[in-house]
C-alpha cells in the first residue's frame, strides 16, 4: 500500500521500464516490467497505480549461491528486537515542562520512518535492536506557548509551530522523510489557559 491516499501528478513519474538488474520485489525476486515511481520515494510494479495489480518495488539485492543455498538448509534466528510505532500520551507535566521528547527510528532499506518510544529508542542505542538496519534520532517537540511567530518592541518571538520546523530542519539532511511524517508542525500542541474541574468527590 502506497503512504498517502493522493498524489498530484508532478508527484508520480509513471511509464517506465527496467530490463532487470534494478529493482526487486518484497518476495526478493527480480523484477523486469513496467514501474513507476513517487515523490516519497516508494516504487510500485505496472506503468501507474494500480491497487488490484500493483507490488511494491525496491533495490535488487543480488546473493551468492551460497547465502541462498544456506537460507534454505537453515532458518535463522535473529537476536534482534523489532520495533512497533508509539503514538505519545501527552501529560499534564509535558504540559508544564512545554515540550516533548520524540523519537524516531529509520529502516534504511525501505526508507520507512517509524516514530517509537524511550525504552525503543534506548534499546536501538545500545544494539539491541540492529543499528545496520535502522538509523535513528530524537527531537524536542514543543506543545505549548504561542502558535505563531510574535513581534514586540522589534523583539521575535518564535512560535510553536517555527520552532517545530526548526527542530525537523536539524535531522532533515540525514532523515528528509521527516517533513512527509511530520507533516502539522501544531501536533500535540496543548492550551495551557484551561480551568480544572473541581473534584466533584472531594
Amino acid at each position: 500500500m502506497r503512504r498517502r491516499l493522493h498524489y498530484t501528478p508532478s508527484q508520480i513519474t509513471k511509464n517506465l521500464y527496467t530490463t532487470g538488474s534494478e529493482w526487486m520485489t518484497d518476495d526478493q525476486k527480480e523484477y523486469i516490467g513496467p514501474y513507476h515511481t513517487y515523490i516519497t520515494g516508494e516504487i510500485f510494479t505496472e506503468t501507474f497505480w494500480n491497487p488490484n495489480k500493483s507490488k511494491k518495488l525496491q533495490p535488487l539485492v543480488k546473493e551468492s549461491e551460497l547465502t541462498k543455498r544456506y537460507k534454505e538448509l537453515k532458518t535463522v534466528q535473529t537476536r534482534f528486537k523489532t520495533p512497533n510505532v508509539y503514538i505519545p500520551i501527552i501529560t499534564e507535566t509535558d504540559r508544564s515542562t512545554g515540550f516533548i521528547v520524540r523519537y524516531f527510528l529509520r529502516k534504511n532499506n525501505q526508507r520507512q520512518l517509524l516514530e517509537i518510544d524511550y525504552e525503543q529508542f534506548a534499546s536501538w542505542r545500545s544494539g539491541q535492536i540492529d543499528k545496520n538496519l535502522y538509523s535513528g534520532f530524537q527531537l524536542n517537540w514543543t506543545i505549548t506557548g504561542p502558535l505563531q511567530d510574535t513581534f514586540q518592541n522589534g523583539v521575535l518571538t518564535k512560535g510553536v509551530a517555527t520552532k517545530n520546523v526548526e527542530a525537523m530542519r536539524t535531522v532533515e539532511s540525514e532523515f528528509p522523510e521527516i517533513f512527509e511524517v511530520l507533516t502539522n508542525p501544531i501536533q500535540y500542541y496543548s492550551d495551557t489557559d484551561f480551568v480544572v474541574p473541581k473534584d466533584i468527590n472531594s
